[in-house]
């Protein structure tokens, strides 16, 4: 079984729904700026990861971020060691700090994920319909299923559809095969926000009480011999 790894929303976890703002005096349009973050690839930067949080929000070990649109994670020391106690994709640790509401700055990382390899997926096995939306709640008995290859006949055959009726791929079962016994999967063309972790993550997570997530069961990936 696999969990789904989100970032809380409630106010009663985290304040407010985006726990951080732009900083004082914060280029977004730099060089270095947390905007210039990608999903596939390690920036060739020092990225510029100063936050602060926002009026109502409450400091927690995983933080919401903001202006960053490649996967990872804003975590502090405690959850860097749980992640550490796992074996996670290809992943680079950059040196972070959140700035709270009486002028506190708090050391943290940003935990930069790179997809899991594709070839662990088993696309002619796995089952992808022809959607109207990218949900599968919103998928009907009628949509039809869609043979995919590959990642990149994923891809191509997504892009299709959507610029041509504004349809989508919707993944109704992925299958994998985890012969690394990976903690933490993320493919970043299939689920572009989501990363899935493992039994063992969750109970490490749970015993430390880690605060600002969500996990949630996720049965639609299935590991596979």
């Amino acid at each position: 079984m696999y969990y789904l790894l989100k970032n809380a929303i409630t106010r009663k976890q985290v304040g407010t729904q985006f726990q951080t703002k732009i900083c004082d005096g914060y280029d977004v349009d730099g060089p270095n700026s947390r905007c210039n973050l990608k999903f596939d690839e390690f920036p060739n930067f020092i990225p510029d990861l100063r936050f602060e949080l926002e009026d109502a929000a409450k400091l927690t070990d995983v933080v919401r971020e903001d202006n960053i649109m490649a996967k990872g994670y804003l975590i502090n020391e405690k959850v860097k060691q749980i992640f550490d106690q796992c074996l996670l994709p290809d992943h680079r640790y950059y040196d972070a700090t959140i700035l709270d509401q009486d002028g506190n700055l708090h050391p943290y990382y940003w935990c930069h994920l790179i997809s899991n390899d594709y070839q662990m997926v088993d696309f002619p096995q796995s089952v992808f319909r022809k959607g109207k939306f990218s949900l599968k709640s919103m998928l009907t008995p009628d949509d039809p299923i869609c043979p995919i290859k590959d990642v990149d006949d994923y891809v191509k055959k997504r892009t299709f559809l959507i610029e041509s009726d504004g349809g989508h791929i919707v993944i109704e079962k992925l299958k994998i095969h985890n012969s690394q016994r990976f903690d933490l999967i993320h493919f970043s063309e299939l689920y572009a926000t989501y990363a899935f972790i493992s039994e063992k993550m969750v109970k490490l997570l749970k015993k430390e009480k880690v605060t600002g997530i969500d996990i949630i069961e996720y049965p639609d990936i299935e590991v596979v011999e």
